[in-house]
C-alpha cells in the first residue's frame, strides 16, 4: 500500500529475490514468538513438504538436564501478487525488482494461446513491453505466489529466565533462545527491556536497525527482553516473494529473541489482506481470549502487553472493543504493574502524514486507556519518530499514557516531511530519520526510555541512506531538496525518564472528564510543584521489594501523587466544585545521551512544561 506523498528519482541499483534462497538449501526463516504461559512458538520455512514440523531441544541451565522433541503442524497459501512501483522505484535503499523482471512475469505471449484450436488467443493473452502496477491478472499463473512449506511448532512448559538451545528440522544450525521471566513468579523481573520499532521494511536502514534491536533486547541478559513492532513488518506490499526476504533479514534476531508484533496496512492492503501475516506470525490470541490473531494480549516480564489492530471495528460493542474492555478488567497490577498497548495507527501525531487516520479508533477506546491506567502506547505509521507526552483528548494529562510513534524502522518509502507548525503542547521531541527505541523498566514505578537515531535519508548515494552520526534528513523531490523543519532535526538521541503514579488505577486521583468531545483548547489548573528533594540515586537495577522513591512528582511525576496534601487537593471538593480539570505538571528528567544497553543515571536538571489554555511554557531549570 502506497503512503509517502513524496516522488523521488528510482535509484540505480538492481536487486532480485527468489522465493527460495538458492545459496540455502536447508530450513531457514526461523522466528520466535510468545504463545501462551510458558510457550514459545517456533516457526521456521522450507523448500518441500518432505521437511517434518518438528524441533529438538535442550535446557542448556537446568539443574536437571532436559531435552525433547516437539512435532508442530505445516501449511502452505497462495496468493494473486500486486506490483507497485516501490518495487523498482524505491524513495529508500536498493530496488528489489527490474522492469524487465515484472514484465517477464506480466507478459504471456509466448503461452496464453490455444494450441488445439487454431492457436487462438486465450484472455490472459498480454505482450506488454511495460509493467503494469497493481492487483495482478487472476488468469496469469505467472502473477501467483505460492508460499515454501510453514511450519509451526509450540515449545510448552518452559521456565522464565531458562536457556534452550533448538534445531529446526532440515537443518543443521543450532540456535537458542532465554524464556522470558515471569513476573513475580520470578525472584526478580527487574530490569526488563524492550526493544521498539515499526514500520520496518528491509533495506540496509532496516538491517542496522535490526541488529540494534537484537543488542537492546539481549542487553539485560537471558529471559529479560523481548521486541515489540507496532505494524508494517515486511512491506511485501503483494509481492509474495519479499516476505521470505524479510524473514531471512530477521533471523538473526528473531531467532533468539521472540518478536511481538501488530498488524499495519502494510499487512492488510495491497492485496495483501492478512493473508501471509496470519499465515507467518501467530500471536497469543487464544491463549488471551481473543478470536482474532490481530488483537491479544499477554503477561511478559513485568509488563502486561496489549496489541491493537488499527484496521477491524473498534467502535463499543465491536468484538475487539468489548475483548479490549474484558482484557483490560483483568490486568493483575500487583503481578504486572506495567500495563502497554502497541497498535499501528498514531492517535496523537504532530507530523504532516497520515493526519487524523486513527480518530475514530481514539475516540472509541481512549477513555479505556485512560480509565485502566495504561503507562505506555506504541504506534507507527507515520515514518519519522515522536514522543508525546501524558495526553487524554488532546489535553496533558499527567494521568494519561506515554504515546511512542516509532515509524521510523527504515522501509522504502522514506521518511515523511515537513512537521506541521506550531508544535503542539504535548509533543516532546519530534525528528525525520531512523532509529529504534528501548524501553528499560527498572522496578515497578520507574522505566528508562531511550530512543537512538541510526541513520538518515538524504545520502548522495544511490540508495539515499546517511549512515553518518551527524546526519540531517533531506528528501529530493518535485519541488527541490526539503529538509527536516523538527527543531531536533540534528539530535542523534532522546532519553527519558518514563515514572508510574502509585497507586494506579486510581479513579479518585485520575478521573474521567465527563466531557470528551475534541478539545480545541485546554484550560488547566496548576498546582504548584512542592520543593525539589535532594538528588534521588540511581534506581536500583533489582529492587526487591520494589519501593518508590520520596517526594516523586519533582523530580519526575508521571501523573504521580506529590504528598498527601497534594493528593487531597486534587480529590478534595474545593476544585471539583470549580469544575476545572486538574493535571499535576509533567516533568522529566533531561539524561546524557548514550547507547540504549547502558545504564543510566540522571542529572541534576530537568525541564517541567506548563500548560495554559492550549499554550506551552518551558521552564529549564539548572
Amino acid at each position: 500500500m502506497t503512503t509517502s506523498t513524496y516522488h523521488r528519482p528510482s535509484s540505480s541499483l538492481t536487486l532480485h529475490h527468489d522465493t527460495w534462497s538458492a545459496a540455502v538449501n536447508e530450513s531457514e526463516q526461523v522466528h520466535l514468538q510468545l504463545g501462551g504461559p510458558g510457550e514459545m512458538t517456533v516457526v521456521f520455512a522450507s523448500a518441500t513438504a518432505s521437511t517434518p514440523s518438528e524441533v529438538s531441544w535442550e535446557c542448556l541451565n537446568c539443574a536437571v538436564p532436559t531435552s525433547g522433541n516437539v512435532t508442530g503442524k505445516a501449511h502452505a497459501y497462495s496468493t494473486l501478487m500486486y506490483f507497485t512501483k516501490y518495487l523498482t522505484a524505491p524513495a529508500l535503499g536498493a530496488p528489489y525488482a527490474t522492469d524487465a523482471q515484472i514484465v517477464a512475469l506480466q507478459n504471456t505471449s509466448s503461452w496464453a494461446f490455444d494450441p488445439f484450436y487454431a492457436s487462438e488467443q486465450g484472455d490472459s493473452y498480454s505482450d506488454s513491453a511495460k509493467p503494469q502496477f497493481g492487483l495482478g491478472a487472476y488468469s496469469n499463473p505467472q502473477e501467483v505466489y505460492t508460499s515454501p512449506v510453514l511450519h509451526t511448532v509450540r515449545l510448552q512448559n518452559l521456565t522464565g529466565g531458562t536457556t534452550y538451545a533448538y534445531r529446526v528440522a532440515g537443518s543443521e544450525r543450532l540456535f537458542n533462545f532465554s524464556m522470558p521471566v515471569n513476573g513475580f513468579n520470578f525472584s526478580s523481573p527487574y530490569p526488563f527491556v524492550l526493544a521498539l520499532t515499526a514500520d520496518l521494511g528491509q533495506t540496509a536502514a532496516s538491517k542496522a536497525n535490526v541488529l540494534n534491536l537484537l543488542q537492546i533486547a539481549t542487553s539485560e541478559g537471558p529471559g529479560r527482553g523481548v521486541a515489540l513492532l507496532s505494524g508494517d513488518l515486511s512491506y511485501a506490499d503483494g509481492y509474495g516473494p519479499r516476505w521470505d526476504s524479510y524473514a531471512r533479514m530477521m533471523e538473526p534476531l528473531a531467532s533468539a529473541v521472540p518478536v511481538m508484533v501488530t498488524g499495519g496496512n502494510h499487512e492488510f492492503g495491497d492485496g495483501e489482506a492478512w493473508t501471509a501475516y496470519n499465515a507467518r506470525y501467530p500471536m497469543p490470541s487464544e491463549s488471551s481470549g481473543s478470536v482474532s490473531n490481530l488483537w491479544w494480549s499477554r503477561d511478559i516480564g513485568p509488563v502486561h502487553i496489549i496489541a491493537l489492530c488499527s484496521y477491524a471495528a473498534t467502535a463499543a460493542g465491536s468484538l475487539q472493543y468489548e475483548w479490549l474492555a474484558s482484557d483490560l478488567a483483568a490486568v493483575d497490577r500487583q503481578s504486572t504493574p506495567w500495563l502497554l498497548v502497541m497498535m499501528h495507527a498514531p492517535w496523537y501525531n504532530s507530523n504532516s502524514g497520515h493526519i487524523a487516520e486513527a480518530e475514530l479508533m481514539r475516540r472509541d477506546m481512549e477513555p479505556l486507556l485512560f480509565q485502566y491506567g495504561v503507562d505506555v502506547v506504541l504506534s507507527g505509521h507515520v515514518h519519522a519518530y515522536e514522543r508525546v507526552a501524558p495526553v487524554l483528548n488532546g489535553c496533558l494529562n499527567s494521568c494519561g499514557p506515554v504515546y511512542l510513534n516509532l515509524g521510523d524502522g527504515g522501509n522504502y518509502e522514506g521518511t515523511y516531511i515537513p512537521w506541521r507548525e506550531p508544535q503542539p503542547p504535548w509533543s516532546e521531541f519530534r525528528e525525520s530519520s531512523f532509529g529504534v527505541g528501548g524501553l528499560r523498566i527498572l522496578n515497578e514505578s520507574h522505566a528508562q526510555y531511550s530512543w537512538q537515531r541510526s541513520s538518515c535519508e538524504g545520502s548522495e548515494d544511490p540508495t539515499h541512506i546517511n549512515f553518518n552520526q551527524s546526519c540531517e534528513s533531506i528528501l529530493w523531490n518535485q519541488y527541490g531538496r526539503p529538509v527536516d523543519n523538527s527543531q531536533f532535526a540534528n539530535v542523534t538521541s532522546d532519553v527519558t525518564w518514563i515514572v508510574r503514579p502509585r497507586p494506579l488505577p486510581n479513579p479518585g486521583l485520575c478521573p474521567l472528564p465527563a466531557d470528551l468531545s475534541p478539545q480545541t483548547a485546554c484550560s488547566v489548573v496548576l498546582l504548584p510543584l512542592p520543593p525539589s528533594p535532594p538528588e534521588p540515586p540511581s534506581p536500583p537495577p533489582q529492587p526487591s521489594p520494589p519501593q518508590p522513591p520520596p517526594s516523586l512528582p519533582a523530580q519526575f511525576g508521571l501523573g504521580v501523587v506529590v504528598g498527601t496534601a497534594v493528593a487531597g487537593t486534587v480529590c478534595g471538593g474545593a476544585l471539583v466544585a470549580l469544575a476545572l480539570l486538574i493535571i499535576i505538571p509533567w516533568s522529566r528528567r533531561k539524561l546524557p545521551a548514550r547507547p540504549l544497553i547502558e545504564p543510566l543515571n540522571p542529572l541534576s536538571s530537568s525541564t517541567v512544561t506548563l500548560v495554559t489554555g492550549g499554550n506551552a511554557e518551558h521552564t529549564h531549570a539548572a
